[in-house]
């Protein structure tokens, strides 16, 4: 799995650190931008293809109108060039799909700013935010509206797209670290002689609790079974994987393709049935928390069974 270290600053990633407030007063300005960065990437792309087949096209002009050496020079760049457009399949091949979450503005930015409003109330007075944050998926990667479309023997390999880092204090003196990693991931199907290729998007939530050993000295005496019992999640959200030290408590879960960033109870269609991200995260919080009320309590008394005591039967004597 990615580490969301690797978001880079290039990749139009938001890198903030202060107050709450201001953290999201940035959050708020991000749909204009996105809208503006997504129209001008739609512009290079057509251009760009219109670019390819303007050049086969003046090379096939050429090829006819010259005379001598020159038509067969011209002939054969065209021929090439015909078979290497050919070969990238001369016009861009991505599949849109129409009404799917990527296509939204407001997808990651606002389960950014469900989870801070959420933890408004437990943050430290003077904690700093740290985020760093690239509120749109990558071109034809995980999160994205645009797939590819290729017909290979071997699938491509998974496509990891860490998007989220969020740090900061909470009230009681714990440090919260919540990152969000999504995967494309690529499946070969086949039918008949024909193998087709399907993407599989997940998201993957990781929430890392660290806290002072001081304070919670049986933390690494909880057992995990107990700990996974815990674990409350909505739908649409699943246990990855769950680690306990002395100091530190981490949860990653996963989330289903086509999640919400926040879904209302009166949602109907299909949006009633989407994973609700921001409940996943509040969930995640309050599970961690849970583990350590857990671990705060003293073991439960083993109940020893007392031994059954058989009483002999009592003899009647018989009065003459």
């Amino acid at each position: 799995m990615a580490t969301v270290d690797g978001i880079s600053p290039t990749l139009h990633a938001l890198e903030v650190e202060g107050p709450l407030s201001g953290v999201m007063s940035a959050l708020a300005v991000l749909p204009e931008t996105q809208k503006s960065r997504r129209f001008w990437y739609r512009v290079r792309t057509r251009l760009a293809s219109l670019a390819r087949l303007g050049t086969f096209l003046l090379c096939i002009w050429v090829a006819g109108t010259a005379d001598g050496p020159l038509d067969v020079v011209a002939g054969v760049l065209a021929a090439v060039l015909g078979f290497v457009l050919w070969f990238r399949r001369l016009l861009p091949n991505p599949f849109h799909a129409v009404g799917h979450p990527g296509d939204e503005l407001n997808r990651r930015p606002e389960l950014v700013l469900r989870v801070l409003r959420r933890l408004k109330a437990d943050l430290a007075p003077d904690a700093p935010v740290r985020l760093r944050f690239r509120p749109d998926p990558r071109p034809q990667g995980p999160g994205s509206s645009f797939y590819e479309m290729k017909f290979t023997r071997k699938p491509p390999p998974d496509v990891l797209d860490p998007w989220l880092l969020l740090e900061t204090r909470l009230m009681d003196g714990a440090h919260l670290r919540l990152s969000a990693v999504e995967r494309r991931r690529n499946k070969v199907s086949t039918r008949g002689r024909r193998k087709k290729t399907k993407e599989y998007d997940t998201l993957f939530l990781d929430a890392l609790l660290r806290v002072k050993a001081k304070r919670h000295p049986q933390l690494a005496a909880l057992p995990e079974d107990q700990a996974r019992e815990a674990v409350r999640l909505p739908p649409g959200a699943a246990l990855q994987r769950l680690r306990i030290s002395g100091e530190r408590l981490r949860l990653r879960i996963r989330v289903e393709e086509g999640w919400l960033p926040h879904v209302p109870k009166d949602a109907a269609g299909e949006g009633a049935t989407a994973p609700d991200a921001s409940r996943a995260v509040i969930m995640m919080l309050l599970s961690l928390y849970q583990m350590l009320h857990l671990a705060r309590m003293p073991p439960a008394p083993v109940a020893v069974p007392k031994p059954s005591r058989r009483r002999g039967k009592s003899r009647r004597r018989r009065s003459g």
